[in-house]
């Protein structure tokens, strides 16, 4: 699956931050969340979106990360893997 990621010819995504996959859908033009590999049908690692949202909200007040407003508030670490990994997530 690392192969395909690279490939800008396949549509399937990986957002590093989320730990999040998904796959580009050609015909409505949006993403659709995969949990298991398209190749090896393996189970791939839970999406953190529900984890990133609750610890922004608990420990930093965001209530939604994906305001323009309060996404200035996000701390750089969430701007990436980073928060995830340095909490062996």
């Amino acid at each position: 699956m690392a192969t395909f990621l690279k490939d800008s010819r396949v549509g399937v995504y990986y957002d590093p931050i989320l730990r999040f996959y998904s796959i580009f859908i050609p015909s409505s033009g949006s993403y659709q969340k995969i949990s298991f590999c398209p190749w090896c049908g393996n189970l791939l690692s839970p999406d953190l979106i529900e984890k990133y949202e609750e610890i922004l909200k608990k420990e930093y007040n965001i209530d939604d990360p994906y305001d323009d407003e309060q996404m200035e508030k996000v701390p750089e670490e969430f701007k990436s893997d980073e928060w995830w990994k340095k909490r062996n997530l």
